[in-house]
């Protein structure tokens, strides 16, 4: 497991997150990591909000 996913898996354990709501937001993050092919700590917050508006979501 990379350090990322560890901490994020560490901190929506302190946050008491249920264990469904865990898988959802750690397949969310993998396909993010999927579309843009690169580590989610290496996507730009200007590449997140093009791709939010190409695919008409609102962050």
């Amino acid at each position: 497991m990379s350090p990322l996913r560890q901490r994020m898996f560490q901190e929506m354990q302190l946050r008491g997150l249920a264990p469904r709501t865990q898988e959802a937001y750690t397949t969310a993050v993998r396909q993010l990591a999927d579309y843009f092919r690169k580590s989610p700590d290496q996507i730009a917050e200007e590449e997140l909000q093009q791709g939010a508006m190409r695919h008409q979501i609102f962050l």
